[in-house]
């Protein structure tokens, strides 16, 4: 494969989260090239799973975006469409239409309302015990330990949109495992027949506390100090993480002692004018790490200010660091020199760099440890 490929990567999930959850759904007009076929599923599907047409009417804008959002999503995600934002906001429009007059009122939907949504794929299934890593070992969701009896600290590692066959994931594991961590690398995407960028930051966030969910129950980990680390997507879900909102919404009973973040972003917008999706809240209050890089176009760090600083002098557990000069991916060698295109048309060759690749590793154990 060519060094100077060229590289994009579609995220239909951010369009479609970010457009459901800000713009006024419902008020939208029908985009005219939306497929007619495919705006008559969606609301056939919505009146299906709601045969009180009437009552879905008079439960207020809130729960009708919540319904069309969950059959967009997975639609989207089985390939069933190839225009979810154009088409949910069509959905919402003729559901608006049919509606009695004035029946359909309501606050607006908020951000942290979609952000949780869970996707309704099949959960993660872990391996049952843990082995030791070599060459040729399966990472999909698999438990690597020290030798010894432990009790050791654990992270929970988290991939990129490219998946868990990037070299890279097993190079950040055996660094773990070398310092005495217990590594559980989930698999997002293969495991459960899932295409990569069909699979939201919130699923990825649950498939996190199935992970921590899973090391509760392992002797040999150290239930107080679980940690999450995430590159790209999987940073995603560590600012996720951060907030309260999220174990609440994925009803786990535990919670991580702190996430940090490789080349993830505060939230996510794919154009000026688009709205955006927020993903690290005011309401943190788990300690997070961002380490992101200066010319990063696909996560840009410019997301996260001034809103990390106000969040630090308001107290907040949040940590950050942004690499001078220095793009997405910093730390896949294999994928240096692709090209990375934006929804605008802006472009970015990734680019390995070695100093942030070091650095990386020192500021996250760093944190860990000042964070037990």
């Amino acid at each position: 494969m060519s060094t100077r490929s060229r590289f994009s990567i579609t995220r239909p999930w951010f369009r479609l989260l970010a457009g459901l959850t800000l713009a006024a759904l419902l008020a939208a007009p029908a985009r005219a090239q939306t497929d007619p076929a495919t705006v008559d599923a969606i609301v056939g599907e919505v009146r299906q799973k709601n045969p009180d047409f009437a009552a879905l009417c008079k439960s207020g804008v809130d729960n009708i975006r919540k319904q069309i959002v969950g059959v967009v999503m997975g639609m989207a995600a089985s390939g069933r469409m190839s225009d979810p934002f154009g088409a949910g906001m069509a959905a919402g429009a003729r559901i608006r239409e049919q509606c009695p007059k004035d029946s359909v009122a309501g606050p607006g939907t908020t951000a942290a309302d979609l952000r949780f949504l869970q996707q309704g794929l099949p959960p993660l299934k872990f391996e049952p015990e843990a082995k030791s890593l070599g060459i040729f070992s399966s990472l999909s969701n698999s438990v690597f330990k020290p030798e010894g009896e432990g009790p050791f600290p654990a992270v929970v590692l988290m991939h990129t949109n490219g998946g868990i066959g990037n070299p890279h994931m097993r190079r950040h594991a055996r660094s773990l495992l070398e310092r005495g961590y217990v590594v559980l690398l989930t698999d997002s995407f293969e495991a459960r027949g899932a295409r990569p960028g069909s699979v939201f930051p919130s699923q990825i966030a649950k498939d996190a506390y199935d992970a921590l969910a899973h090391l509760h129950t392992l002797a040999f980990v150290d239930k107080s100090r679980i940690y999450q680390a995430g590159y790209s997507l999987g940073a995603y879900a560590s600012a996720l993480l951060a907030s309260p909102q999220s174990a609440a919404a994925f009803k786990s009973p535990h919670r991580f002692r702190a996430s940090v973040g490789h080349y993830g972003s505060c939230l996510h917008q794919d154009r000026p004018e688009s709205p955006a999706l927020e993903l690290l809240s005011e309401d943190s209050d788990r300690p997070v790490l961002m380490l992101m890089g200066e010319r990063d176009i696909e996560a840009p760090p410019k997301y996260c200010f001034p809103r990390l600083e106000k969040m630090k002098a308001a107290g907040r557990p949040v940590s950050w660091h942004v690499y001078p000069g220095v793009t997405h991916a910093w730390d896949k060698s294999e994928q240096s020199g692709y090209e990375y295109r934006s929804a605008t048309g802006e472009t970015m060759l990734y680019t390995y760099d070695d100093s942030a690749s070091v650095d990386s590793l020192r500021r996250m154990l760093e944190f860990f440890a000042a964070n037990q």
